[in-house]
């Protein structure tokens, strides 16, 4: 049996084509009893842990109206993708989450992504927009943004842990088809 590094790399490049080939059935019932006990969710393959990369960055965001001289904090946020949050984390499942990403079923895996990305895109614009603003002076304008944009993220994160548990990306009977063993 190839290794798993293998695998994912070969299914990094499929992946990039279009193509999501999953291991056969019985590899992924393995899996899900190796990531039982584990922040990684049986039936997803996936992480809440994950957006632990992004709460860090909304928790500051979150006191910026009160607390503006923190946007240098919060100017040092950098993304980082699924894959470099686990090699760094320390967690004693981290090579486990690694290792059961590309497994995901793919239109979840997709839709977890694009959350993913669109919540980088707002923090990343967020700053900036945020500097721009205090550097000109306009507190109220820069409070305003800190605090809706703030909720905007948090509601984001929230999507992106019910994906991570199989929801919001499809009707509900279709997410249980996915899953049925």
């Amino acid at each position: 049996m190839a290794s798993i590094f293998e695998i994912e790399s070969s299914q990094q490049a499929d992946s990039e084509k279009g193509s999501s080939a999953l291991p056969s059935e019985d590899v992924l019932q393995e899996y899900r009893k190796r990531v039982e006990g584990t922040n990684i969710d049986a039936r997803s393959f996936l992480s809440t842990d994950y957006f632990n990369s992004f709460n860090s960055v909304v928790m500051i965001l979150d006191l910026l109206p009160d607390a503006p001289d923190l946007l240098e904090e919060v100017e040092q946020w950098r993304y980082v993708n699924y894959t470099e949050h686990f090699k760094a984390s320390g967690l004693d499942f981290a090579e486990l989450a690694i290792e059961v990403y590309p497994f995901s079923p793919p239109e979840l895996r997709e839709a977890f992504e694009r959350k993913v990305q669109g919540i980088r895109l707002i923090i990343e614009s967020l700053i900036k927009t945020l500097r721009g603003l205090l550097d000109a002076g306009e507190k109220d304008a820069f409070a305003n943004l800190a605090r809706t944009t703030t909720a905007q993220l948090r509601a984001m994160m929230g999507e992106g842990n019910g994906l991570v548990h199989g929801y919001a990306c499809k009707a509900q009977e279709e997410i249980d088809k996915m899953f049925q063993d």
